[in-house]
Order: C-alpha cells, then sequence, then structure tokens
C-alpha cells in the first residue's frame, strides 16, 4: 500500500492507433501590426518628420563639410564621410529607414508613438545645430 508520496508505476494496455501530429500555423503578427501603424495619422506624422530630419541633417552636414572649416566628429561617421560621402549617407538612411520598419512592425498604440516621438525629436536637433553652425560661422 502507498502512503501517496511515491510515485507508482502504473501499466495499462492501450489500443494501437494512429496519430497525426500537424503543426499549428505561427501567428506572425508583425505584418499587421505595421498596417495598423500606417493607418495611425500620428505615426505617419511622426515618420515623416523623422525622415525630413534626416533629410535636412544630411543636407546641413554637407554643407557644413564642404567649406572645410568643420570636421564630423562622430568617428565611426567621419571614417565613411572621407571614403565616401555617397555611400555615409545611403547607410546613414538605410539604417533609419530599417530601425524604423521594424520599430512599426513590433510597438504598437502608445509605445510606438513614444518611440517615433522620441526619435523625431532626437533626429531635429542634429540639423538645428548644423545650421546654428553654418550661421555662426
Amino acid at each position: 500500500m502507498s502512503t501517496g508520496t511515491d510515485l507508482e508505476r502504473r501499466v495499462r494496455r492501450v489500443g494501437v492507433g494512429t496519430v497525426e501530429l500537424l503543426a499549428e500555423p505561427r501567428l506572425d503578427g508583425s505584418l499587421e501590426t505595421l498596417k495598423a501603424n500606417l493607418q495611425n495619422r500620428v505615426c505617419v506624422l511622426l515618420m515623416l518628420i523623422l525622415l525630413a530630419a534626416q533629410a535636412a541633417d544630411i543636407a546641413t552636414t554637407y554643407r557644413a563639410l564642404a567649406n572645410n572649416r568643420y570636421v564630423e566628429e562622430n568617428p565611426l561617421f567621419s571614417v565613411l564621410l572621407s571614403r565616401s560621402p555617397l555611400a555615409a549617407y545611403t547607410v546613414k538612411l538605410l539604417t533609419i529607414g530599417w530601425l524604423m520598419l521594424f520599430a512599426m512592425s513590433n510597438l504598437r498604440g502608445r509605445r510606438i508613438v513614444a518611440g517615433l516621438g522620441i526619435a523625431a525629436a532626437l533626429s531635429l536637433t542634429a540639423p538645428l545645430l548644423n545650421f546654428a553652425l553654418l550661421l555662426r560661422g
């Protein structure tokens, strides 16, 4: 007789049958999330602000560096700029675009609005600082 603390081995005879295992379809909500975020006017507006700020940063950086009075202070970006400015700006835009697409397909609601808002605000600082440098010098 068992006290209930030990596991007892139970053997039962089971009828022979066929078991078919089917993989459940993987639900990938990233495309639906991306579609929902693209329908959100605030998200689209923040994306446009972010892209416009990046374009303004490229334009003001190019203008400032063309005078040869300024140097790029970002060590990673300065290496790319010294070799090929077109490649540097392309890498920058592709990286920003990929990160924006990643965020748009994985974040929803307030999180995507907050993320894009912070990114847009930070992106606006670079062209404003570049513009201030151009006006001053």
